[in-house]
């Protein structure tokens, strides 16, 4: 039968049948190799005929709400989802949960000697809607997290790195977070988000102590030739300790970093960003955004510092 449907098929649908074979072979291949991971629940049922006694939650039925206008555009945007009740919770769970279900017990089934391209496609509708589901629970506790983790905002971890590490845990609860057992998400979710920030935190604060020795072996030395006069040591000791009580008034880390950048320190070497982020296991560009904080602070205090400080310090 397939023999004589191919006789009677053109050689570009004949092509195109046989990519889209091997298309869905590797789907099948991939799909096997990946499991799919959910939380079961004893009202899930195996079998050809899978149980419907789970109400579907229609998304549609979900409402949003008008995010504060002072955030910025982007955090507006992931707070517009409504906060979700306790039934409505339970009900997106159920169903996420039984959608990735019957998606694996599909998945074991397949073979990839004997593709079902209907099985696949089945497959990606079901893992499509879970996914819906999914990021519609994160978008409901976006607003969560972010009270969270202003708790946490210190100067060493701003409020937009806690966040995102925030996320990336808000989407991991939302994926082993089990619904029958009658807790809210808020609470699983809360728990989870400030441990998560209060690692980080204490996390950064060691770091930034691990680099306390390296910034006072940097720290300023008395610039200028031993056999200089006395009157030009004194100059410059005067002007040394006016730039290092303005460097004083940065934290630990900005300090460092100007030292650094600028052969402040006892080594007289300039070192790079990228030595710098590797340093501070930060990003390269997060160490250049902390170098244009640190001169905008400084250039600040200098243009605060009246006249006659400049004028005395450089007084003999």
């Amino acid at each position: 039968m397939t023999a004589a449907i191919l006789v009677r098929m053109n050689p570009s649908s004949v092509v195109e049948l046989g990519q889209n074979m091997e298309a869905a072979r590797h789907r099948t291949l991939e799909l096997l190799r990946t499991e799919i991971d959910f939380i079961p629940n004893s009202n899930f049922r195996h079998g050809d005929e899978f149980s419907e006694s789970i109400v579907e939650t229609s998304m549609e039925e979900l409402g949003s709400v008008k995010a504060p206008a002072e955030l910025p555009a982007h955090l507006r945007r992931m707070c517009e989802a409504e906060l979700l009740t306790h039934e409505q919770e339970a009900a997106l769970f159920r169903e996420m949960n039984y959608l990735k279900f019957r998606a694996n017990s599909l998945r074991s089934r397949l073979d990839p000697d004997n593709v079902d391209v209907e099985a696949l496609a089945t497959i990606d509708e079901l893992l499509s809607r879970a996914q819906a589901i999914r990021d519609h629970i994160i978008q409901a506790n976006t607003r969560l997290a972010m009270s969270i983790v202003k708790k946490f905002v210190t100067p060493q971890q701003c409020f937009d790195d806690l966040l995102s590490d925030s996320l990336l845990t808000l989407m991991q609860a939302v994926e082993k977070f089990d619904y029958d057992r009658g807790f809210r998400f808020s609470t699983y979710a809360y728990r989870s988000i400030a441990r998560n920030a209060y690692r980080a935190v204490t996390k950064a604060r060691a770091e930034e102590a691990k680099f306390v020795r390296d910034a006072e072996e940097w720290a300023f030395e008395q610039e200028g030739d031993r056999t200089s006069s006395t009157t030009t040591e004194r100059v410059w000791s005067n002007l040394r300790e006016l730039t290092a009580s303005m460097l004083d008034k940065l934290d630990r880390r900005e300090r460092f970093i100007i030292r650094s950048r600028y052969a402040l320190g006892a080594h007289r070497k300039v070192r790079t960003f990228q030595a710098l982020a590797e340093k501070l296991g930060v990003s390269k560009e997060r160490v250049r955004q902390l170098e244009q904080r640190a001169v905008s602070k400084l250039r600040t205090m200098a243009a605060e510092l009246e006249m006659d400080e400049l004028f005395s310090a450089s007084m003999v």
